[in-house]
This record gives C-alpha cells, sequence and structure tokens, in this order.
C-alpha cells in the first residue's frame, strides 16, 4: 500500500528529519511543491533492489539540478527552478541510438530503483526518452530487455500516478485556501460602508435630524361616479369595435354574391 503523501518519512527522532542525501537537519514541513517532492522521492530512495528490479540509470547533471531545486526557498528569487524532463541525453544517442562511451559512474550518471523513476518521469516527464536499465550499476554491462523494463515499471507507475495526482490536488487546495484568504481580507467591509448601509439608527437618527420622514405623493381616491364613467367608455368602445366587425362581415358578403352572379352570366353565355 502506498504511504500518504501527508506522512513525513522515517527519521531519527520525533523532533527532528533528516533532508534527502544531506545532514541537514528541518522541524517544519511548508507545504510546497519542493518540499512535497523531496518527502515524496525520499519514501521510496533505497541503496538496494528487490527481487527481479533492476537500476534505472539517470544522468547526475540531471538529478543535481532536481536537488538543488527541492532544496531552494520559494521566499528566495535566485532559488532554482524546475529541471526540464528527464531525458538522458548525456548518456544515449538518439541519433546512433547506443550509449555514449566514456562515461563514468556518479560523475555521469546514477542509478535509482524502478519507483523513483517512476516518479521523476511522472513529475517532469521524459519527452519520449526510452528509459536506461541495467541489473548492475554498469552503463556498458548488458541492458535490460524492453519487455522486462515495461513490465518492471508498471505497478510503478500507476502508483506514481496515483501519488502525484494526490500532491497536485493538496497543493491546488492549499493555493485556492490562500487566494480564499486574501480576497476575504480584500473585501472587508469598511467602517464609512457599515455606517452607511448596515447601521439599523441611521434612519431614526436622520428622521430626527430633517423633522420626518421622507414624504410620498397621495394616490387619488376613485368615486363611484368615476368608475361608472370608466364602464361606459368601455362598452362605447365594445359597441364600435362590434360595429366595424359587422360592416366588415357585410361588405365580404356582398363581394360574395358579386363573384357569384358573375361567374352565372358567364356560364349561361356559354351553354346559350
Amino acid at each position: 500500500m502506498a504511504p500518504s503523501l501527508s506522512s513525513r518519512p522515517a527519521s531519527p527522532s520525533d523532533d527532528e528529519s533528516v533532508d534527502l542525501e544531506c545532514g541537514l537537519a528541518s522541524s517544519q514541513h511548508p507545504l510546497t511543491r519542493r518540499q512535497m517532492e523531496r518527502d515524496l522521492v525520499l519514501i521510496f530512495d533505497s541503496r538496494e533492489l528487490r527481487r527481479h528490479e533492476a537500476w534505472f540509470l539517470v544522468e547526475t547533471k540531471w538529478l543535481d539540478a532536481w536537488m538543488s531545486y527541492v532544496l531552494g526557498d520559494d521566499d528566495d528569487a535566485d532559488a532554482p527552478k524546475r529541471p526540464g524532463p528527464l531525458k538522458n541525453d548525456t548518456l544515449f544517442d538518439r541519433e546512433e541510438f547506443r550509449v555514449r562511451d566514456n562515461l563514468i559512474q556518479t560523475k555521469d550518471y546514477r542509478g535509482v530503483n524502478p519507483q523513483v523513476y517512476a516518479l521523476y518521469a511522472e513529475l517532469y516527464g521524459t519527452d519520449d526518452a526510452k528509459p536506461i536499465a541495467r541489473w548492475t550499476l554498469d552503463l556498458y554491462a548488458t541492458p535490460v530487455m524492453i519487455d522486462d523494463v515495461r513490465e518492471m515499471l508498471h505497478v510503478p507507475g500507476l502508483k506514481a500516478r496515483s501519488l502525484v495526482t494526490e500532491m497536485n490536488e493538496e497543493l491546488q487546495s492549499h493555493e485556492k485556501g490562500l487566494e480564499g484568504l486574501k480576497t476575504r481580507e480584500e473585501d472587508k467591509e469598511s467602517w464609512t460602508y457599515r455606517c452607511l448601509c448596515r447601521c439599523e439608527f441611521l434612519v431614526p437618527c436622520l428622521n430626527r435630524l430633517l423633522g420626518g420622514g421622507p414624504t410620498y405623493k397621495k394616490e387619488k381616491e376613485t368615486s363611484w361616479g368615476d368608475y361608472f364613467s370608466c364602464c361606459k367608455r368601455k362598452r362605447r368602445r365594445v359597441k364600435k369595435s362590434n360595429k366595424r366587425k359587422k360592416s366588415k362581415e357585410s361588405r365580404q358578403e356582398e363581394e360574395t354574391s358579386s363573384e357569384e352572379t358573375s361567374s352565372d352570366e358567364e356560364t349561361h353565355g356559354l351553354l346559350g
């Protein structure tokens, strides 16, 4: 079972924790990407391999850049930035498709276990570079078959994907929380706003100072006479509209009758 990202790595005491590959002791673990990446890799880093595992060789230059990044401070403007993808171009020539010559262990390359390599690949990508796997820490030894490499990285790759996703979600939630605190501070109501908009004693005080509240125009009262006159006007409008409808209907009937008579005369003329 994969350990949780919030769990701290093994430490010699409860008060101190040892940083990755250095003797610095730290008592606090701020929630930053640098710290979380370092702790995550430290959990799975090892000097020995399990059965049926091989060493995955990584260029020392890239590991030094990553180490400088995770040991840096976000508050420092000159702190190292994240390294690029894990290409291993200094170890393997893609054009000639062969290992480069005259490379020395530790100086030019180092070995990590499959889980650490899967974490590096998930965090930074590989830019389609093939992993360099060996059964021993010798770049020029017999390479591991590609099928064995795929099988060796299958489970570590799934575990690395879930752990990195969990780490990113935790960082995003932390950043959203900080943004929420900033917006809350910005949206704090001023003293003037509270006095003018939220004070329940403002209206009574203004009423006393100004000598009364606001005046409204009095609505006109309707009498029965106005009501009956309005009804009469409505009836007249209805009568006029009915007369117009009747006149239109009579005109249409006359037009249809005239058309019928003209058609009858034409038929009689043709038959006669």
